[in-house]
């Protein structure tokens, strides 16, 4: 049995190095991983790599056809130097994207602090100028000194949630939606801040007690 994957296998290697205009589509698939091979796999280890595997998961010895097929695509792509050349920049080029989505994800608490502090300003303007309540995007930047990307983000949030509103001049408004969603926040603060004070004073006459 395992000798009919291997033979399919050196004949698939033998039509693969043969055949040119491979083109390598988008993807986001660890080949090396797929292959179990480092990177810097030569091309001889590739193809004894690929031949091993091929012989454990091709469909004619009770292998899965999906694994297999992957496993192919993967051969395809790292066999070829210029393939694998465009695959390995493409791949770097991921695991970065990745870096700073993850970096991205750590702005999530602090991001939180953020918006309360820019839909108070809303709510400041908006109590000062009830007539005139909206402000710009790039006021609001040089005032929260916020990147424009940044403050997309917020104003998307809070749109969405209808706190703010879009107004005729092209800035942005606190609604009444929006208006409760300050107040809450400042009542729920003032609650949590009334507790911890009166836990740390608690703890202080334990400590005098003592």
């Amino acid at each position: 049995m395992g000798g009919i994957g291997i033979r399919f296998a050196q004949e698939l290697i033998r039509l693969l190095i043969f055949t040119k205009g491979f083109s390598m589509s988008n993807t986001t698939k660890n080949y090396y991983e797929v292959m179990q091979l480092s990177s810097n796999a030569t091309l001889e280890t590739i193809e004894r790599m690929f031949r091993f595997l091929a012989s454990q998961h091709h469909p004619d010895v009770g292998g899965d056809r999906e694994t297999f097929n992957e496993l192919t695509k993967a051969f395809e792509v790292l066999r070829d130097p210029e393939s694998k050349a465009a695959y390995d920049e493409e791949l770097k080029q991921n695991v970065e994207e990745n870096s700073r989505l993850v970096e991205h994800s750590k702005q999530a608490g602090p991001d939180a602090a953020v918006r309360h502090e820019l839909l108070c300003l809303f709510y400041a303007r908006r109590r000062q100028s009830i007539k005139n309540p909206s402000m710009g995007a790039v006021a609001i930047e040089q005032v929260m000194d916020m990147p424009a990307d940044v403050l997309e983000f917020h104003t998307w949030y809070f749109k969405e949630k209808g706190w703010i509103q879009r107004s005729e001049n092209g800035g942005f408004s606190i609604t009444a939606a929006g208006v409760d969603q300050v107040e809450a926040s400042e009542l729920k603060l003032a609650s949590q801040l009334r507790i911890h004070a009166s836990t740390q004073h608690a703890s202080d006459n334990v400590l005098v007690s003592a």
